[in-house]
């Protein structure tokens, strides 16, 4: 038979791939297809004969054949070996782990699903035609393009669910789960187990779902509702298919640490014939949305449950993987490549970051951003920056700044062939948003998500278990961003502006006559001089420079917040950002920062100081007067350990022995709610701190304490303009007046101006 179709799914039963389509009639369809798991090995004759022996039980068929070496671009002669069962994978894999020296290995850890998309050329949700006989596929045409924004993508049905309570609070501890369907919502009880087994069962039946969208499913739902299945001996029904594969004991999830922080995931609950994707468990549905997950994953060749789960680098990665297939090209099972020797000299010049310009504190105006376009990655493919390129025999030049190191520039690498389409894409995405194209917020979902693996690319470069990774390549990337941005720089001086500020790929500079058409002008210079095409980010008719929390006298690089001409005002480093800032002082921040953006200009700011007071004044009497709900003073902590190795009874310790004492165990990377309680009436140490999931909406808690917090928050949209915490406790809580303020005052009077100067005096005369 043959019909169209998309493909919405894959993955691995028994020995075969199952394959589930979605007819153009409306109808769904399962097949089967077999695929000959095919992996490499190079080394003597002797070792060779040695491996075929070791594993021979497993093999089908071995044969000399001929593939694209990855360092040096050169056909090798390699021996193929071709697995019997795909079931036997595993086996396998750890029988290569105890091969001797001498023996090289590739492709033999490529995931099955992933494997079989790379060497058929298909995607999830490709546009295809298939051909099948009894249950078996015959032929599978692909019709459309993962490139292309606008495929045509099938319709699914989607049902959501939740939990009614905290979602820490197990089913079994009084939580119920919450389903949703296209805006009608229903409650089931855990109360009764087998019942609620059983009104899923209907649920699923009559609805039908393609797609599970749900709120914690992966950690706190389906488990343990697997877990009662099997107990209870229920059937249930979150699968299509008749025969899913076993799944196996589902673990807690894991702990790891990435760029100075321990984060968590939760371990994963794939569906088969159905897709489910946990909200809270994907980095992707938070940043870029579900249209985001179903772009990326037609890009990357990732099936759609596995992306949502997937980093930002095993998406990029799995891109790289594609190409290599697709080229021939021999995939290392283990980064072989070791970082050449450097002299402690040699480190200190080439192993650096990106270049700072520290900004002045305070005030300015007219201010425009600059900023280079996916600097780092074009970057990557100006300058053919990749492992194998590196440091080649053919082109000793050196080019790299500063560093010296050499690139090849016969052979085009395998980095710079993977991001050029995706840069190209970007660039369409972005001109068909600046255009006001109807499918605007659809391609910002997907830029969003380009964003990230283009992000994602570089760093990898310097991961030390990136299966294409290279320290030299990290090296000399930041070697030329810092080139580029001197050169901007010393561009922007001879056109008359200053730069005030600059930070890795981006430029805040002032000039007289601040205008678009002026910098456009600048930037075609800089394009040229630097091949990199850059943007501009927006002119501020107001930006103000923080100075550091810690010593008031040193400016830092991230902490500002200004107001864009056309109205937009953005933020960085400031408490409104922080994740684990109270929902009312961000919400109050935000109110003050909205106040000030009124303003358009230094004088008219200055006389916005009192109407900022004002609504800070408001805030806290809601605060004082009790009038502000729990829930919106929950403060997240991120754990970096055990309950167990914490050695200082902090807010987030007595919090966790409060959840441990009633079963609840959180893990390093998750984040722990609670509210500061009011003491004054607390009998132990333990009621000074109420964890989320006990919060009922009218706790009493530290007023004190939280006014502390705001009036912080206050401070940094205030202390530009010569206020103080100090003053602001003065005003607003018990704090002595600060004796300084009027020397503030009158060192701010010269990058305030006379203006400033006199709205600061009537500031003070205020908080007297």
């Amino acid at each position: 038979m043959i019909a169209k179709g998309w493909l919405i799914d894959l993955y691995v039963r028994e020995d075969l791939l199952a394959l589930w389509f979605r007819l153009r009639s409306g109808e769904l369809l399962c097949l089967t297809d077999s695929f000959p798991y095919r992996f490499y090995a190079r080394g003597s004759p002797s070792a060779l004969r040695h491996l075929e022996k070791t594993i021979e039980h497993y093999l089908r068929n071995t044969a000399w054949t001929r593939r694209i070496e990855f360092w040096s671009g050169e056909p090798i002669s390699v021996l193929e070996l071709e697995i019997r069962s795909l079931e036997q994978l595993p086996q396998v894999q750890r029988l290569l782990a105890t091969c001797p020296e001498g023996i090289t290995l590739y492709n033999c850890d490529l995931s099955i699903p992933q494997y079989y998309a790379y060497e058929k050329g298909l995607f999830p949700l490709c546009s295809c035609e298939i051909e099948w006989e009894r249950g078996r596929l015959k032929t599978l045409k692909v019709l459309s393009s993962p490139w292309d924004p606008d495929a045509d993508l099938p319709e699914l049905k989607v049902l959501e669910i939740g939990l009614t309570g905290h979602p820490q609070i197990a089913l079994d501890r009084g939580n119920s789960i919450q389903i949703l369907q296209e805006g009608v919502s229903f409650e089931v009880e855990a109360s009764d187990i087998p019942g609620l087994l059983r009104k899923l069962n209907q649920c699923l039946i009559r609805l039908d779902p393609d797609l599970i969208l749900s709120r914690h499913g992966d950690a706190r739902i389906f488990p343990l509702l697997w877990k009662w299945a099997q107990k209870e001996k229920i059937p249930l029904g979150l699968d299509r298919d008749p025969r899913p594969p076993q799944r196996a004991r589902i673990g807690q999830g894991r702990s790891y640490f990435s760029y100075g922080q321990v984060l968590y995931q939760s371990t994963a609950f794939p569906l088969y014939g159905r897709l489910h994707i946990d909200r809270e468990n994907s980095f992707f549905y938070k940043e870029a949305g579900l249209e985001g997950i179903l772009f990326l994953s037609r890009l990357t060749k990732l099936p759609v449950q596995t992306l949502a789960r997937a980093t930002p680098g095993t998406a990029i990665t799995s891109m790289q993987l594609d190409r290599a297939v697709r080229k021939r090209i021999l995939i290392p099972w283990k980064k072989g490549r070791p970082e050449t020797f450097k002299t402690a000299w040699d480190l200190l010049v080439a192993d650096k970051g990106g270049l700072l310009f520290q900004p002045p504190i305070g005030l300015r105006e007219g201010v425009a951003e600059i900023d280079f376009v996916s600097m780092y990655p074009s970057i990557m493919v100006r300058h053919n920056i990749s492992p194998e390129t590196m440091l080649c025999r053919c082109c000793p030049e050196p080019v790299v700044p500063e560093a010296g190191t050499n690139i090849c520039r016969k052979r085009e690498g395998l980095i710079p062939q993977t991001l050029r389409p995706l840069l190209k894409l970007r660039d369409e995405l972005k001109y068909r948003i600046k255009a006001g194209h109807p499918k605007g917020p659809l391609y910002k979902s997907m830029r969003q998500a380009l964003k990230w693996i283009l992000v994602t690319c570089f760093g990898y470069m310097g991961y030390k278990n990136a299966r294409f990774g290279c320290i030299e390549a990290h090296e000399a990337i930041t070697a030329f961003g810092r080139e580029k941005l001197l050169l901007a720089k010393e561009c922007v001086e001879e056109k008359g502006f200053q730069v005030l500020h600059g930070l890795t790929d981006s430029l805040w500079i002032q000039g007289p006559s601040l205008t678009a058409e002026k910098i456009q002008g600048l930037l075609s210079e800089i394009e040229m001089r630097c091949g990199l095409a850059i943007d501009l980010e927006g002119i501020y008719d107001w930006i103000i420079f923080l100075p550091s929390r810690v010593r008031a006298s040193r400016p830092v690089a991230n902490r500002y917040f200004g107001l864009f001409q056309d109205g937009t005002v953005k933020i960085r480093g400031i408490a409104c950002c922080c994740h684990d800032s109270p929902p009312f002082i961000k919400n109050a921040q935000k109110d003050l920062l909205l106040t000030l953006s009124a303003a358009r200009d230094r004088a008219h700011l200055e006389q916005q100081v009192p109407s900022v007071l004002e609504r800070l004044e408001e805030y806290v009497l809601s605060l004082r007067d009790g009038h502000v709900p729990s829930h919106d003073l929950i403060i997240h902590r991120r754990l970096s350990q055990t309950l167990e190795e914490y050695k200082v009874t902090t807010s987030s310790v007595l919090a966790l022995q409060q959840l441990e004492a009633v079963g609840i165990t959180l893990y390093p990377g998750q984040r722990v709610g609670y509210v500061l309680r009011d003491t004054a009436s607390a009998f132990s140490s333990e009621a000074g701190v109420l964890p989320a999931p006990f919060l009922d909406g009218g706790e009493a808690y530290d007023r004190k304490k939280y006014l502390d917090l705001l009036l912080r928050a206050a401070a940094e949209v205030l202390v530009s303009f010569g206020l103080n915490l100090k003053d602001l406790e003065f005003k607003f809580g018990s704090g002595a007046p600060s004796q300084t303020t009027a020397r503030r005052g009158r060192r701010c009077q010269d990058s305030l101006g006379r203006e400033a100067f006199k709205g600061l005096q009537r500031a003070i005369k205020l908080l007297r």
